[in-house]
C-alpha cells in the first residue's frame, strides 16, 4: 500500500513533512494547481524567507569578521 508524505522544494532538493526510511524508494509527483494560500498566510511565509536570508547574511558577516581578527 503506498503511503503519501508532503514536502517543500528547498533550494532545489525536496524537504519531506516526515522522515523518510534510508534507502526508500519515491515517486515525486507535482500536483496541477498549487495549494491555496491566503494572501496574510503567503505575506508571514514571505517574511520568514526574507528573515532567513537577512540571518544567514548576518552570520556569515559575523564568521568573516571573526577570520580577520584572528589574521591579526
Amino acid at each position: 500500500m503506498a503511503t503519501t508524505v508532503g514536502g517543500v522544494v528547498k533550494e532545489g532538493r525536496v524537504v519531506p513533512d516526515s522522515p523518510l526510511p534510508e534507502g526508500a524508494r519515491v515517486e515525486i509527483v507535482l500536483p496541477d494547481t498549487p495549494p491555496n494560500i491566503s494572501p496574510e498566510l503567503q505575506g508571514e511565509l514571505d517574511a520568514w524567507d526574507r528573515a532567513s536570508a537577512e540571518a544567514l547574511n548576518l552570520v556569515e558577516r559575523l564568521a568573516r569578521e571573526g577570520e580577520a581578527d584572528d589574521a591579526r
